[in-house]
């Protein structure tokens, strides 16, 4: 097997702020592997600043130690899953997991997709910029919590408003929010009928009694990620796990899609993106093909990126 590697450079053509910087560049790796018959995949591997613990600078001095791991016929399911299950691969960053599984897949792909739904689109803006939302859009995530209650409101009435009844609508919090003003907030946009809110609690001990209480399901993300709390994420009322195979791994995306099927209440997985560039959303929009429920990914952020400039290919391993 070999393996070459190259840094692609994205400018950000919209406002990008994560982990409290603003980007102006997004660059990735692209990982291609080549088997001994000729056939090879591109994977991608993209840490994000803020999100990742691991530095797109520090995978290339991984790539050897990880090429060992791998062997001409894990480009299939079972044998990816089988090689998830290594504790020498799960030692590896889950981006550079992502990338290279990615990379064995596309070599031959096996994953048994059917057509996912149009990725959900994001709004995280005011009352001035609701015009731009197109009034053909099936569904919206809006990004709460930002504002004061009664601006909120008026944001969530108007969105719905203009895209209709029919439309789905996700709200997330990102943790913004104590016990009481969770409640205070679902009771307020309540009329609106969203779907579920991402992340509402600031405190996520306080979840169970937030299900109970609101009445409105919830969706989890970085929560799914804190082994203290994965009792959390079988609750009544759990209606999604975000799942980010950035962070998973293929193998650890696939591993969830399993619980997910095997818990009690069944959420939906909804499959998001962690601004990766063109390669690594083909991988998730397979992946979103046979998640769960096939709910509509969160893989609208191809718009924050222009095109890429990929620089020359490293080969490691001949």
């Amino acid at each position: 097997m070999k393996l070459a590697w190259r840094h692609v450079r994205l400018p950000v053509v919209l406002p990008l702020r994560v982990g409290g910087v603003t980007l102006s560049e997004r660059v990735v790796m692209e990982l291609r592997l080549t088997g001994a018959d000729g056939q090879f995949g591109i994977g991608e591997a993209a840490p994000l600043p803020g999100l990742h613990a691991e530095r797109l600078e520090e995978l290339p001095d991984l790539l050897p130690a990880a090429l060992s791991l791998i062997t001409d016929d894990q480009d299939s399911l079972d044998p990816l899953r089988s090689l998830n299950a290594r504790a020498d691969w799960r030692a590896l960053p889950p981006s550079l997991r992502c990338g290279l599984e990615g990379a064995l897949l596309a070599r031959s792909p096996s994953l048994p997709v059917g057509t996912p739904p149009a990725s959900s689109e994001l709004f995280d803006g005011e009352l001035r910029d609701i015009t731009a939302i197109s009034t053909g859009t099936d569904c919206l995530k809006v990004k709460v919590g930002r504002r004061d209650l009664t601006e909120e409101v008026a944001v969530l009435q108007r969105l719905r408003t203009r895209l209709g009844n029919a439309a789905e609508i996700r709200l997330d919090a990102n943790r913004a929010f104590t016990l009481d003003e969770a409640l205070a907030f679902a009771a307020a946009v309540r009329e609106v009928n969203p779907i579920w809110i991402e992340e509402p609690l600031r405190d996520v001990t306080a979840m169970p009694e937030f299900l109970v209480r609101s009445g409105l399901p919830v969706a989890l993300d970085e929560t799914l990620h804190e082994s203290e709390h994965t009792n959390l994420a079988s609750l009544a009322g759990v209606a999604a796990w975000v799942l980010k195979p950035a962070l998973l791994g293929v193998g650890g995306t696939l591993d969830a899609f399993a619980h997910a099927t095997a818990s009690p209440y069944r959420p939906c997985c909804v499959v998001s993106s962690s601004f990766e560039g063109p390669c690594g959303l083909e991988l998730l929009g397979a992946l979103a093909g046979c998640a769960p429920g096939l709910p509509a990914p969160g893989l609208g952020t191809a718009r924050w990126l222009g095109d890429g400039q990929p620089e020359p290919w490293v080969v490691i391993g001949g």
